[in-house]
């Protein structure tokens, strides 16, 4: 089999180093990048490298604007060749469907043994669909929409995200809490009561407080 040329895409900086540590010992293994958004993934897919990756590692969580999930219809538009193994930590039969009907190539848990990484990524390069048994269990019916419901399960991941901090924060701002009322209530400094406001409108992809007041009634935050 040929080598396969990895490209490895995660938000987490350290397991995404040592990930491509354990599979560049692989003698049919080489990892040609690391993208730590889908920012990053985008603008090295479109400098057109040489050779080209020829399997993508994909994680689901990824900083907004592009969650894994968002990017792989994208990727199977416009890089049509590029074989995607989805390695994400949410998992459930509906995300599994979803990401299948987006245009992965094979999902694994990020609890699996590594031995169960390796034969999926050496599958899914060879050609193969590698998906765990539980997509199988799906009605059809189930599968076929997925797409429709894409949208909801990347606003689920992009839930995930935060912490408990921030929930409390956005609480507190439902309650109309100014940032000095929450730091004041919190027992936080202004600017760190600041930061975390940025850092949820980040990770929910919002602008502006009312955007955020609707996304948290929405979504009972």
């Amino acid at each position: 089999m040929s080598t396969c040329r990895l490209l490895l895409v995660d938000d987490h900086p350290a397991l995404m180093r040592g990930l491509a540590t354990l599979l560049g010992q692989e003698p049919d293994l080489e990892i040609v990048g690391l993208c730590a958004s889908g920012h990053e993934l985008l603008r090295l897919l479109e400098a057109a490298p040489t050779p080209p990756p020829n399997l993508l590692l994909l994680d689901l969580h990824l900083p907004p604007p592009h969650s894994g999930l968002s990017l792989l219809p994208l990727l199977r538009q416009q890089w049509p060749a590029l074989r995607v193994l989805v390695y994400s930590s949410a998992v459930s039969p509906t995300l599994v469907a979803q990401v299948a009907q987006a245009g992965a190539h094979g999902f694994v848990e990020k609890s699996a043994e590594a031995s169960v990484l390796l034969t999926a990524i050496r599958a899914v390069h060879a050609g193969q669909q590698v998906f765990p048994p539980r997509l199988r269990q799906l009605p059809a019916a189930a599968a076929s929409t997925a797409g429709p419901n894409m949208q909801a399960a990347d606003t689920l991941l992009r839930l995930r995200q935060l912490s408990a901090r921030e929930r409390e924060i956005i609480g507190l701002i439902r309650q109309g809490l100014s940032t000095r009322d929450i730091a004041t209530h919190l027992s936080l400094a202004e600017f760190t009561v600041g930061t975390h406001r940025r850092n949820i409108m980040q990770k929910l992809g919002l602008h502006g407080v009312a955007g955020l007041l609707h996304f948290a009634h929405e979504h009972g935050l």
